[in-house]
């Protein structure tokens, strides 16, 4: 069935909010002339073409407002015709979806099948999965294109765009954000969450793409100032009452828990009553210090070879148990798990 569609550009500032099956995010259109309420169907300009997506915004237009965005514009509302199309892609999805399942096995390919997207004009299918390693699919899709009378799309995918695609809820209870505002992938360390103090615990930090949350970027800003005003745990201050070793940094109230030398014992100060022992630049001359007296008692290295230098890899993205392992053989410096995607798309 031909469903190709005239995709004339009108320029207007009415727009509205559309959601498509595929991504749980939405996306504007401008709506032109056309009055469409929430929850309508609606048939809109992509780059892949046609598209048929719901309306979750309704159409605006700010007072002397000029619309400068490169917006696309909804076609039309969506006929029973249309409706009937997206059904049948649908149903065809769901074929193709168990006959690359079934090829995969047949094939024994390393890789996760994640979902299949059937386009509206029905003459294309767009398989996303997820793997560590290159995949030699050709002859799955040669069966595939053959069995289905449709061109087959491979797209690799990482983890978190996984998870962005097929959407859930985190462990707080609500809608995950990749799948729900975040437009793009912050990039997130493990050091991120020793600085808040969280346990260190794979289970608890991370979300259901198993990489860290995205949420611990949101108030990484506020703990990296609260560091210049309390002092973290197991640094040497002097109190009121005397010099102790601090216990427990509460940077939310500004105070911290001091095990004060002598019979004083554990004693609780406001962040303003207590200062470093030692400044900052004499802690690192000692840490300095420290490590030339290990290297000193190794005694003298072997000689490295040289070996011509090679551009810089780019930080792969990591599980959680990985990135605290690192993190513990390389101490504080730690800045790896960046939370970009680790695939990318293959023809």
């Amino acid at each position: 069935m031909d469903t190709r569609l005239d995709t004339q550009l009108i320029e207007n500032d009415f727009t509205i909010g559309v959601t498509f099956r595929h991504s749980a995010r939405a996306a504007e259109f401008r709506c032109n002339h056309l009055d469409l309420r929430v929850g309508d169907a609606c048939v809109v300009d992509t780059e892949r073409g046609p598209c048929l997506g719901t309306v979750n915004r309704s159409r605006i237009k700010a007072p002397g407002r000029r619309c400068h965005k490169q917006l696309r514009n909804v076609l039309r509302k969506a006929s029973q015709r249309d409706i009937e199309v997206d059904k049948r892609n649908v149903e065809k999805e769901k074929e193709i979806y168990r006959s690359a399942r079934q090829k995969i096995q047949e094939y024994r390919l390393r890789m996760k099948l994640s979902q299949v997207e059937v386009t509206f004009d029905e003459r294309r299918a767009i398989i996303y999965f997820t793997s560590e390693d290159r995949v030699d699919f050709r002859e799955m899709v040669k069966q595939l294109a053959a069995e289905c009378n449709v061109r087959i799309e491979m797209r690799q995918v990482g983890v978190r765009d996984e998870a962005k695609q097929l959407g859930g809820h985190g462990i707080c209870g609500v809608k995950l954000c990749c799948s729900g505002f975040l437009q793009d992938f912050a990039p997130v360390s493990i050091k991120m969450a020793k600085d808040q103090n969280l346990s260190l615990n794979p289970v608890k930090i991370s979300g259901v793409c198993g990489r860290l949350m995205c949420c611990l970027t949101y108030e990484q800003d506020f703990y990296k100032e609260m560091q210049k005003i309390v002092p973290r745990t197991g640094k040497t201050v002097i109190t009121p009452e005397g010099r102790g070793k601090v216990l427990v940094a509460d940077f939310l109230r500004q105070r911290v828990t001091v095990m004060v030398e002598g019979e004083k014992g554990i004693m609780v100060f406001e962040a303003a009553q207590v200062q470093l022992a030692f400044p900052p630049q004499q802690q690192q001359q000692g840490k300095r210090r420290d490590r030339d007296n290990r290297d000193r008692d190794r005694g003298p290295r072997p000689p490295r070879e040289e070996q011509p230098s090679r551009p810089p890899e780019a930080k792969k993205d990591l599980p959680p148990e990985q990135l605290i392992k690192e993190l513990e053989a390389n101490g504080d410096n730690d800045d790896n798990g960046h939370n970009g995607s680790n695939g990318e798309p293959a023809a």
